[in-house]
């Protein structure tokens, strides 16, 4: 029997039918709909999966709108064609709905022009581009997009632009870059301290979330809620810390200097740095890795050898903190730019992070945080203590380090300016605790792509790779970061066709704003 033919047998009965929500990441929670004359009329908490479910078979309240949502008559259910060719603030754009058919023929027929003047432009730019709002989306939530970038050719990205606040953009973005995590969140049940700059979780989390940290609360475990406001997680917090609005990086910083700077090595997880990030790295004269010149991968200071060598050489104990000199070596800057050194003065990755935070200390941040200096030290002394730095666990048969503590950063430290440094300084922070192991921090990819949509095609001609960007990825926040930064762009040419998936243009930076008006009022 068919789905359709068995809906209509059903009319004129009222049934329960069990489900879920998923409106949020914060679910799947389960629930159940009251279905009347093939109607949903009502949503109910799903008591039978009690003995399953963390949240008892409850359900959060946004659920209970599911119903409104599905009925409502103003939902858009065709494309929508703007009719009028004035644009600007407080014109009506006069959109009018469309079929599919129209939709796919308007939008290929752009396409094929753009195809017959040539995939670039006389200056070398594409004269297609994509814009991606939600800022690091996998591309598993983009449907056959991948694909279709790939087997078109090249293509202009840009990726974050248009955030807004609806979202964690910069999680989002740098997680995928960086560590391939779509977002960060305690490993609850056995994390014992949490340093949370505005994540609202006790709104937000769903009630698996609330039930869970509630339970973590009564174990035992310590939550500091960094937030100008005393929000409802604030006051479920053991502590509340009134920071001033958009200083949480100066605050972030704050903690690493206190770690860097006022405590001694070995209080830190010195073996973990050196044997899994890129904190041994040789750095040369223009900041970028120091590479061996036949296999052109990173160097690291060999303290068996007393020399560099490349950094997955047998045997070699690399360095955190020695006086370098490099006999050969090279760098790989943009654009396929590359020096070439003999006998070069080299620092490690470690120590210009030391250099660097150098002057971030708590009382700078104070000034900047209106928090007093006792205070962020005492907090960032509290971390580094749960931190349990050299303990082990045991989960499912592994030994596993054990390193109960966390940072999570909330949606309006996300978002804006500021959001980069914030999460950079979190993953420093991550990366000097191990937290990315059980028992800290849970890295969360939730949609992975097995099915690799983006390698479903040949690349196109004047396209890099199959994938998103052909950058080499290197291990470490910093290479990374330059990654990302040369993903956005932004076509430069009225003419050229903007194909933009959940994206707000009204609200990019990166062009003045009459411009930005004029490409997408």
């Amino acid at each position: 029997m068919s789905s359709k033919q068995e809906n209509q047998d059903q009319v004129g009965q009222d049934r329960d039918v069990p489900t879920y929500c998923y409106q949020c990441v914060a679910g799947p929670d389960f629930l159940t709909v009251r279905v009347e004359d093939g109607t949903a009329t009502e949503v109910q908490p799903n008591f039978a999966s009690a003995g399953v479910h963390p949240a008892a078979g409850r359900v959060c309240v946004k659920a209970y709108g599911l119903i409104q949502k599905t009925y409502n008559p103003n939902r858009i259910t065709t494309p929508m064609k703007r009719t009028n060719p004035e644009k600007g603030k407080g014109v009506d754009p006069k959109f009018v709905p469309i079929s599919w058919d129209e939709a796919l023929d308007l939008i290929a027929g752009k396409l094929n022009e753009a195809r017959a003047k040539g995939l670039s432009d006389e200056a070398g730019y594409p004269r297609v581009a994509a814009s991606f709002g939600g800022g690091g989306t996998p591309t598993a939530y983009m449907g056959t997009f991948p694909a279709f970038f790939s087997a078109w050719g090249t293509v202009d990205f840009g990726f974050g632009s248009g955030q807004g606040v609806k979202c964690y953009h910069s999680e989002h973005l740098y997680g995928e870059l960086w560590h391939r995590a779509f977002t960060v969140a305690p490993d609850t049940p056995l994390c014992e301290y949490v340093v949370s700059f505005g994540s609202n979780v006790e709104a937000s989390g769903g009630v698996c979330g609330v039930k869970r940290h509630a339970d973590a609360r009564v174990r035992g475990m310590k939550r500091v809620q960094v937030e100008p406001h005393l929000s409802v997680t604030g006051a479920c917090s053991a502590e509340w810390v009134p920071i001033k609005p958009k200083t949480d990086a100066a605050f972030l910083f704050a903690m690493i200097h206190v770690l860097l700077h006022e405590q001694p090595r070995e209080n830190l997880d010195v073996d973990f740095l050196r044997e899994h990030t890129s904190a041994p790295y040789l750095l040369g004269r223009f900041g970028y890795y120091m590479r061996d010149p036949e296999t052109r991968k990173p160097l690291i200071w060999d303290r068996i050898t007393e020399r560099a060598v490349p950094f997955d050489t047998p045997g070699a104990v690399p360095a955190l903190e020695a006086a370098i000199t490099v006999e050969r070596g090279v760098e790989e800057g943009a654009d396929g730019k590359v020096w070439e050194h003999v006998n070069e003065r080299c620092q490690t990755a470690w120590e210009k992070l030391v250099e660097h935070m150098e002057p971030y200390s708590p009382l700078w941040a104070s000034e900047v945080c209106d928090i007093g200096v006792k205070t962020i030290r005492r907090i960032a002394l509290e971390y580094l203590e749960h931190a349990r730095i050299g303990e082990t666990i045991e989960i499912d048969g592994r030994e596993l380090p054990y390193r109960p503590v966390a940072v999570v950063l909330g949606k309006t430290v996300n978002n804006g300016w500021g959001g980069f440094d914030c999460c950079w300084a979190r993953t420093l922070l991550a990366r000097q605790r191990e937290l990315a192991v059980q028992a800290g921090r849970a890295q969360r990819q939730p949609h992975a792509d097995p099915a690799g949509r983006q390698f479903a095609v040949e690349p196109g001609p004047g396209a890099d790779a199959p994938g998103l960007d052909a950058a080499k990825p290197e291990p470490g926040p910093l290479a990374a970061a330059d990654r990302a930064r040369r993903l956005v762009r932004l076509p430069h040419q009225p003419g050229d066709l903007v194909l933009g998936y959940r994206a707000d243009r009204r609200h990019y930076r990166a062009l003045p704003v009459h411009r930005v008006l004029h490409l997408y009022a």
